[in-house]
């Protein structure tokens, strides 16, 4: 090989191992950056169910991103058991004991899941065995509230008052100690009264159900010169009541529990109806002024419905999604199924129950019933216009739709989670529990009282009614302390009847 051959040879080979060279410093490089790049730690973005017992050993599937096999499932500061990792996306757990609402994290070797609202799971506490009540259970319907109160029927939805004013003024423009007497009488009847504080006009809207352009909004200074609701003067005007109510059963009647609704249906005066998110706007000013006024949050029921209420109240305001602490909801419909987008049927309730990420382990249904159009529409009565073209039932029907529904309710109250049921009880085209003036029973209302007897008697069948027979109110005491005597005279009559 000549001298010319050699020196080429020679320099392709340094070239050669330049190359080499080169390459695989750019490889140690690569490799180098990514050693030293973290992965990206778990996320839940969903966990199913929401809610579960005390006790725990329920089953939760949790929704998210970057599980890893060997990852552990975290209730607040407790370790859950049993985890089984599906996924990347997908893992399951069981719950340990536990109360309250607690976050569920995520933790591998890439870190552990960030809190959000998603991973709220609520504690469910046991079940209330006095959960039934009446809507509008007042004397000028339904002889005195005392009588179901024997039965176990001890929620009294029968107080609305508008934003700002006090108890002393009475909301229908009557004796001005009607609100006080009212809640007189759930006090002696071991009663717990249910008070909706509604917007200011909100009364004459009657029974429209339409959107209101007088639906607290935020407004400007010339709307608001002009009078138009504002979500200021609401939230200041139910702070003032609630305050007023609270201070007057603290003073009078120690211990006894109010809860508060924040206005009637909302999702039927917004704009356009149903939108969650106008309601958020006021609850979000609402519940920060009732905290700094010291009004329960548990005590306050913010209003649920279907149609996509609770996830628009939450893009509104996603501050609410951890801030609300008890929900309630009007479920009238089927007494099994669900129709209306999940809006109407006793079982849309865990449907609804299951976007809520806090307060899902405190909701009351403050109205549901059905609607026998022939039982009674008398004339003078508030609202005896018939069924108001809703549920229109024969008496049979009504009564076995009533006893259909509170059997298909009975497994959330027994899961703690369904706290209270509230029948709609007014004389008023055929929603009675009783015929006014004569009070009987109709079969709605007999229906009501066969199966709070039986839940009041730890729903043995057998289990004596004595004890009611002696409970405070069911003397001569009632008469004498304001109870019409045609009224006394009747209940009389019933419990003294062979049964």
């Amino acid at each position: 090989m000549h001298a010319g051959e050699r020196r080429r040879r020679a320099s392709s080979l340094a070239l050669a191992l330049v190359l080499v060279t080169t390459c695989l410093a750019g490889l140690g490089a690569g490799a180098g950056a990514g050693a030293g790049a973290a992965a990206a730690p778990p996320t839940v973005t969903q966990i199913a169910p929401n809610n579960g017992a005390e006790r725990g050993q329920t089953r939760v599937s949790v929704t998210g991103t970057g599980f890893l096999a060997g990852a552990t499932v975290r209730f607040g500061a407790e370790v859950a058991t049993g985890v089984e990792v599906e996924s990347a996306t997908r893992l399951s757990a069981q719950s340990p004991a536990g109360a309250g609402l607690q976050a569920v994290s995520v933790s591998d070797a890439n870190g552990t899941s960030p809190a959000s609202t998603a991973d709220q799971y609520a504690y469910d506490p046991p079940p209330n065995p006095r959960w039934l009540g009446l809507n509008n259970a007042t004397a000028k319907y339904l002889g005195w509230v005392g009588q179901f109160a024997l039965h176990g029927i001890v929620y009294d939805r029968s107080f609305e008052i508008e934003a700002g004013r006090l108890p002393s003024e009475d909301e229908r423009g009557t004796e001005t100690a009607e609100f006080e007497r009212r809640l007189r009488e759930d006090h002696e009847y071991g009663m717990t009264p249910v008070v909706t504080i509604e917007y200011r006009g909100y009364s004459r809207q009657g029974y429209a159900f339409a959107s209101d352009p007088e639906f607290p909004q935020a407004r400007g200074a010339r709307e608001e010169a002009a009078g138009k609701n504002t979500i200021g003067g609401y939230v200041e005007g139910f702070v003032r009541t609630a305050s007023a109510v609270l201070s007057l059963v603290s003073e009078r009647y120690p211990g006894m529990r109010v809860l508060l609704e924040p206005m009637n249906e909302p999702w039927g005066y917004t704009t356009p109806q149903f939108n969650g998110g106008e309601y958020a706007d006021v609850i979000a000013a609402l519940l920060p002024a009732a905290a700094a006024a010291q009004i329960p949050a548990g005590d306050i029921y913010v209003a649920a419905t279907g149609r996509g209420w609770v996830p628009a109240m939450y893009g509104a305001q996603p501050r609410l999604g951890s801030e609300i602490e008890g929900w309630y909801l009007h479920p009238y419909g089927p007494p099994a199924g669900v129709e209306d987008q999940e809006s109407e049927g006793i079982q849309s309730l865990p449907l609804i129950q299951a976007a809520m990420t806090s307060g899902q382990n405190n909701i009351i249904v403050s109205e549901v019933g059905y609607c026998a159009e022939e039982v009674n529409n008398p004339t003078g009565i508030e609202g005896g216009v018939g069924c108001h073209g809703f549920s229109v039932k024969d008496s049979t029907v009504a009564a076995s739709d009533l006893s259909g529904m509170l059997g298909n309710s009975r497994p959330y109250q027994e899961a703690g989670w369904l706290r209270a049921l509230i029948v709609y009880s007014r004389n008023d085209g055929g929603w009675a529990m009783q015929s006014y003036p004569e009070l009987t029973l109709t079969k709605s209302g007999e229906a009501l009282e066969a199966f709070a007897d039986v839940e009041s008697r730890g729903r043995s069948t057998q289990a004596p009614l004595e004890a009611a027979q002696e409970a405070p109110g069911s003397g001569r005491e009632l008469f004498e302390s304001g109870i019409p005597e045609p009224v006394y005279a009747t209940w009389v009559r019933r419990r003294s009847a062979p049964s």
